[in-house]
C-alpha cells in the first residue's frame, strides 16, 4: 500500500476550548500555587523562629543595632538585671546578655529586638508610677523572648534573615535596613496574653507578690485614646489585659502587695554622659 502524506488541518495547533476558559484555569492554577507557597513559607518561618540558635539571633541583633540609635540607661538596666536574676536557673533566657535602651519618642510602647535588646520609649515611662509597673512591662517583654514572639513577628521575612547568615562578609549588611523594617509588626492577642501570663509569674518571683501588675493598664484604659493611638493600634485593649491578669491572680492565688514609687523621673531620664559628669 502506497503512503500518501496529507497536509495537516489548519487548526491543528488551536485549542478546541474557549480562550477565556483556558485563561481562567491558568490564573486559578497560579493563584493556588502562590497560596500553597505562601502558607508553606509561613509554616517554615515559624519553625525557624522556634529553632534559630540564640547565637545566630544575637548576630542578627548586632546587625540591627547599627541601624537604630538608642541611649543606654543605668536605672532601667538595673531593673532588667534584677528580673533576669529572678528567672529559674534552667531558663533558656540565661543564654542572652540582655540590654535595655531608652528612646526619646513620646509614644507609649516598648519592644523586644532580636539578640536580647529591649527598647523602652519615653512616653511609656511617663505613664508609669511604680517600680512594680515598670518591672511588669519589662517582664512582659522578656515573655516575648521566652516564646520567641519577636522572631515569629518577622514572619516570612525571617527566611531572608536566616539565608543572610550564609552570605559572606559585607553582603549580608545590605539587608539590614530591610530587617529593621520588619521589627514593628504587632503581636497577636494570644501572644500578648501569653507574655502577660509569663510576665506576672516573673513579677511574683521578683517581689513575692504581684502588686502593680494591672496598674499601668488601668491608667491607660482611663485615658483619651487619641493620645495613645499607637499603643491601642499595636496592643490588645487594656481592659482585656486587666481582665486576663485578674483571672491569673485569682487562679494562682497571688498576693497583691504594696508597690514601690518610682524615683524622680528626671533621674531616670538622665543620659549616660550626664550621669558621668556628676
Amino acid at each position: 500500500m502506497k503512503f500518501t502524506p496529507k497536509l495537516a488541518d489548519g487548526d491543528v495547533n488551536i485549542s478546541k476550548s474557549h480562550p477565556l476558559k483556558e485563561a481562567a484555569w491558568l490564573v486559578g492554577g497560579l493563584v493556588l500555587l502562590m497560596l500553597m507557597l505562601y502558607f508553606s513559607l509561613g509554616f517554615l518561618s515559624g519553625l525557624i523562629a522556634m529553632r534559630l540558635p540564640v547565637k545566630a539571633e544575637i548576630w542578627i541583633g548586632s546587625k540591627i543595632s547599627s541601624v537604630f540609635e538608642y541611649d543606654s540607661n543605668d536605672y532601667l538596666q538595673n531593673h532588667l538585671d534584677l528580673l533576669v536574676k529572678a528567672l529559674p536557673a534552667d531558663s533558656s533566657l540565661h543564654a542572652y546578655n540582655f540590654k535595655i535602651y531608652l528612646d526619646e519618642s513620646e509614644q507609649v510602647n516598648a519592644m523586644a529586638l532580636p539578640g536580647g535588646s529591649i527598647v523602652v520609649l519615653k512616653g511609656l515611662l511617663k505613664n508609669i508610677k511604680s517600680e512594680n509597673e515598670l518591672d511588669m512591662v519589662l517582664a512582659h517583654e522578656l515573655g516575648h523572648f521566652a516564646h520567641r514572639d519577636h522572631l515569629q513577628a518577622m514572619g516570612r521575612g525571617l527566611l531572608v534573615v536566616a539565608a543572610s547568615l550564609l552570605l559572606p562578609g559585607d553582603q549580608s549588611s545590605d539587608i539590614v535596613p530591610w530587617i529593621a523594617g520588619k521589627l514593628e509588626r504587632t503581636y497577636s492577642q494570644k501572644q500578648e496574653a501569653a507574655a502577660d501570663s509569663w510576665g506576672i509569674d516573673l513579677l511574683n518571683s521578683r517581689y513575692g507578690h504581684v502588686g502593680g501588675a494591672t496598674d499601668f493598664f488601668t491608667r491607660l484604659a482611663g485615658k483619651d485614646k487619641s493620645h495613645l493611638s499607637y499603643f491601642f493600634a499595636t496592643h490588645p485593649h487594656p481592659d482585656y489585659r486587666i481582665e486576663n491578669l485578674n483571672k491569673l491572680i485569682l487562679q494562682n492565688h497571688y498576693v497583691v502587695g504594696e508597690t514601690i514609687p518610682l524615683p524622680n523621673k528626671k533621674i531616670i531620664f538622665k543620659k549616660p554622659d550626664e550621669v558621668r559628669k556628676q
